[in-house]
């Protein structure tokens, strides 16, 4: 068995991001906008307090931005040492910093003509713009990321489950059908929650973060490098809670995998369960599976909604000692009350991108375990590859051939080294004891399966030298269990071509001794016929699916016990419809009863995956082996 490659989660969704590149760069233009924009408009409450209410009787921001050009810090030359002289420059670096916010202010104020006549209408309006700037900018920036990441999402999506139907029935052999629906719906499904909502919130809070940090050292350097050593016992708790979400998150998706996984088996086999009387077990069977993750959702639950108030105590914890600092600095005329509240508010607007990215952080965390289930899945590789240069194949004129063919289900050998040749037009039949690897061999015609040793010959072309799409197209399947579609009759009979008209279906029907009865339903051939066409009878569905193999019209056709559920009037109908569609075809089939096969031209006897007879009805029965005591078995009275 092939195992799968392990695919790095930023090279597998790199994958599908590269694709949406311009888009990429227009909301992050966009975001960077966005966070601009906010620190604009936190820069501008200072101005609000001291040009538009005259907080503490300030000047403009303009005379203080010319005090401040003229005297910048002049320090006594005589008394300085070179300790001072460095104090004296970080101070001017200092003052430098915090004069460009006023510098940029007086330009705007000069460029729109705002002067201490108009400043109190001027600066509110100036606000007004800024902030509906950065409404647009969000917008557009919200809007590109999640077109980004439901494109991608759904591009993943489409992706794995063409995989999925690529892959080999080994594949499908290890993987429940629970746990790759779950994989499809529910994995697929976080990333996209995540991708699509959290990524935008990630650019534009990461961007407005860093906006408002350097606003802040603006207004404050000093204040601002404390209150940024201090960062990090906010950050730490974020980190832990993401880590613990991560592991969680990902026991909670393999639960809802083991949940989909029983309801499957519960709905499919539904009779069995009825006619047992196993509506108990089974129902404590699920409401175990549900108790288990119910404990790791709430587990899930705890660490999600803790993350937030040991956040914001930890943040109150810091405000609180910032006010006791800022009282003192303000009584002792060392900072001014419209310069405190312009500082406070920046960093209160902080803890809003801080408090996003926590939850950025929690979602990304339950999101990752999702790729990574999801990468896996599309990581193992299918052993159904096409070789580079493949030939189509267009018809079959000489036959079907095995060639030593050897097969085993990880350590289970099912086929030894079978020899067989099927003449163009030749009927074969395989019969044996369960086990004895009869589905196994025309699970290899149609590459379901390819073999671990020996071949399978078309027309002395091995089918691993040809086309998929083409080597499938030669071959009809008509199975036990019947497949048909929750969708009308004809579109079941034309299964995808909507080329095919109403009468070539029904010319369909008719071979197939199905056109009777679906005349009979209230809507004909436009009836709707349920979850694997569960409204009809299991004759009635085995006749549509031989119409459908009449209408693909293949040279090969596999019949695998397709008469074995039905009852004996059934029976006789639905051989008389495969006796239509057997007509001039290379045909093997597969059948326990053996009434069924006893017109073959030739019938293979397999036991314990070896050929052991091979001949005509007669001639076995004459020879007194396995098939004679099959027979037997049969039809002793």
């Amino acid at each position: 068995m092939k195992t799968p490659g392990r695919v790095g989660i930023g090279r597998f969704l790199g994958r599908y991001f590269k694709r949406y590149i311009p888009w990429l760069l227009f909301a992050t233009f966009a975001a960077a906008l966005y966070a601009i924009f906010t620190g604009v408009a936190v820069a501008l409450i200072k101005a609000v307090f001291s040009e538009v209410l005259l907080a503490d009787g300030a000047r403009s921001v303009g005379a203080a931005m010319t005090t401040s050009m003229v005297s910048p810090g002049v320090t006594d030359a005589a008394g300085a040492t070179d300790a001072g002289a460095a104090v004296d420059a970080t101070a001017r670096f200092g003052d430098s910093i915090r004069q460009l916010p006023a510098l940029a202010f007086a330009w705007i104020k000069q460029a729109l003509g705002i002067h201490e006549g108009n400043a109190h209408v001027m600066i509110p309006l100036l606000m007004v713009l800024v902030i509906l700037a950065r409404s647009v900018a969000a917008f557009l920036s919200g809007y590109s990321f999640r077109h980004i990441g439901l494109g991608a999402t759904t591009d993943v999506r489409n992706e794995l489950y063409e995989a999925l139907l690529a892959q080999s029935s080994r594949f499908h052999a290890r993987h429940p059908s629970g746990e790759l629906i779950s994989r499809v719906v529910n994995d697929v499904g976080l990333m996209q929650t995540a991708v699509s909502t959290r990524v935008a919130d990630l650019a534009l809070q990461s961007l407005t973060l860093v906006a408002l940090i350097i606003v802040l050292l603006m207004q404050n350097t000093g204040l601002a490098l404390v209150c940024l050593v201090l960062l990090p016992a906010v950050l730490y708790p974020i980190v832990r809670f993401g880590q613990g979400l991560r592991r969680t998150s990902h026991t909670s998706q393999e639960r809802m995998a083991d949940l989909a996984n029983l309801v499957g088996d519960g709905i499919r086999g539904h009779r069995v369960v009825k006619a047992f009387g196993m509506e108990d077990f089974e129902n404590r069977r699920f409401r175990h599976a549900t108790r288990l993750h119910l404990k790791v959702n709430l587990r899930a639950t705890m660490l999600d909604n803790l993350s937030s108030p040991v956040i914001e105590t930890i943040g109150v914890l810091g405000l609180s000692l910032l006010l006791v600092y800022a009282g003192r600095e303000i009584r002792l005329g060392e900072m001014s009350a419209a310069s405190f509240v312009a500082f406070l508010t920046c960093l209160i607007w902080m803890y809003e991108p801080i408090r996003r990215l926590n939850k950025v952080n929690l979602v990304i965390q339950q999101s990752l375990a999702a790729v990574r289930r999801v990468a896996d899945v599309m990581a193992e590789s299918n052993e159904i590859q096409e070789k580079p240069g493949a030939e189509r194949i267009t018809g079959v004129s000489e036959g079907l051939t095995f060639e030593d063919v050897s097969f085993a289900y990880s350590d289970q050998v099912v086929l030894h080294d079978v020899n067989l040749n099927l003449k163009h037009g030749e009927v074969l039949a395989l019969v044996g004891p369960s086990g004895a690897g009869k589905s196994t061999i025309v699970n290899l015609v149609p590459r379901l399966f390819d073999p671990d040793a020996g071949c399978v010959r078309i027309d002395g072309i091995d089918v691993r030298d040809l086309t998929v799409e083409s080597l499938r197209s030669l071959i009809g399947i008509v199975t036990q269990e019947t497949i048909l579609f929750n969708d009308t009759i004809r579109n079941n009979i034309a299964y995808g071509r909507s080329d095919l008209s109403i009468e070539r279906i029904r010319e369909a029907a008719a071979a197939a001794y199905a056109d009777e009865f679906i005349s009979r339903l209230s809507h004909g051939y436009d009836t709707v016929i349920g979850e694997s066409g569960l409204h009809l009878s299991g004759g009635q569905r085995q006749r549509l699916a031989i119409a459908r193999a009449l209408v693909k019209d293949p040279p090969i056709l596999i019949l695998d016990e397709a008469t074995s559920q039905l009852d004996s009037e059934s029976e006789a109908l639905v051989q008389r419809a495969l006796g239509n569609l057997m007509q001039g075809r290379t045909t093997l089939v597969i059948a326990h009863r053996l009434s069924t096969v006893q017109q073959a031209d030739r019938i293979v006897v397999l036991d314990a995956g070896h050929v052991v007879e091979e001949g005509r009805h007669a001639e076995l029965l004459a020879r007194g082996g396995l098939y004679k005591r099959l027979y037997d078995l049969q039809f002793q009275e």
